[in-house]
């Protein structure tokens, strides 16, 4: 679909029609993700990892209803959960506090809570505050029913040390990314990078009261951790989903265009927020109303029925 193709879209009213199919095309894939879990006996864990905002949490929610369809338990866990917050975070060299380190996962309790989930052993429920930066002990119970599935999700998720321990014949990897498929400009598409950084620049403002500033000075060292944490084991994935959707930058233009105006004021004309306005600007904007409440547009502009 081209850019032109989405606006006639928004303007001729027909736009709902093409959010129905883009959303019912990701289904249909999850739906075949999940028949091939469920046709491998052995298997117990799903690792579900994936670049900042490439929409893990809603695609192993959506893997884990699947999973149900077909008469299968499934337990969610997030690794964001098992931070360990800024009193124990690892440091770069600059000692500057570095949320892509794998050691900012509590490597050892998630590994015993995963172990003990998989015999059936009843755990307590960890919870992460992105605003105070600390973890939260609950005295929630969680177990998983005989046959099910523990879901594994976030960017550390394919890394060994995770699930060191753990047979790999039990295991299955899937790497999430939004792939954009827009031709915004003549044969020109959005970089996966570019999706990902407009939902990570909106969902910071939602849900993490974070300035637009503070998320861009925050990117580089982003994609610098993926590079070094994420990058080498994506190869071993037994499969890849794309979490894009066609009309999605329609949605994100109202959220995410009065964040990149505030950041040139307060940054200037840096070329990333240049080039993400005028990404935005070829598109008309599209209220959110059409967008369904399972939808992984909701796990960045919020309003989603799926609890997070």
């Amino acid at each position: 679909m081209t850019s032109d193709e989405l606006n006639a879209h928004i303007e001729d009213g027909t736009i709902d029609e093409e959010v129905r199919v883009a959303e019912a095309r990701q289904m249909k894939t999850l739906s075949k993700i999940a028949d091939v879990i469920c046709g491998r006996p052995k298997l117990r864990l799903v690792l579900i990892a994936g670049g900042s905002s490439a929409g893990k949490t809603t695609t192993a929610k959506r893997i884990a209803t699947q999973l149900r369809v077909n008469g299968r338990a499934a337990l969610h866990l997030s690794t964001d959960d098992y931070f360990v917050g800024d009193a124990r975070n690892p440091r770069d060299e600059n000692g500057n506090l570095d949320y892509e380190h794998v050691e900012c996962v509590d490597i050892a309790q998630l590994s015993a809570d995963v172990n003990a989930l998989m015999r059936g052993d009843v755990v307590k429920r960890r919870r992460f505050d992105f605003v105070a930066h600390a973890p939260i002990f609950t005295d929630e119970p969680v177990t998983l029913r005989k046959g099910g599935f523990v879901l594994l999700e976030g960017i550390h998720a394919l890394n060994p040390r995770l699930t060191d321990g753990i047979d790999d014949s039990v295991k299955f990897r899937i790497f999430v990314e939004p792939k954009p498929s827009l031709d915004v400009f003549a044969g020109i598409t959005p970089r996966p990078v570019d999706a990902r950084f407009l939902r990570r620049l909106v969902r910071d403002n939602q849900f993490r009261k974070m300035s637009p500033v503070r998320t861009i000075e925050m990117w580089p060292s982003v994609l610098a951790g993926e590079k070094k944490w994420i990058e080498p084991f994506r190869g071993n994935a037994d499969t890849e989903f794309d979490s894009y959707l066609s009309y999605e930058l329609a949605v994100l233009k109202p959220y995410a265009g009065g964040l990149l105006e505030r950041a040139r004021l307060e940054m200037g004309e840096r070329r990333e927020i240049v080039n993400m306005i005028r990404l935005l600007s070829v598109v008309k904007t599209m209220s959110s109303v059409a967008v369904p409440g399972d939808s992984i547009l909701r796990e960045t502009i919020g309003g989603s029925q799926l609890e997070y």
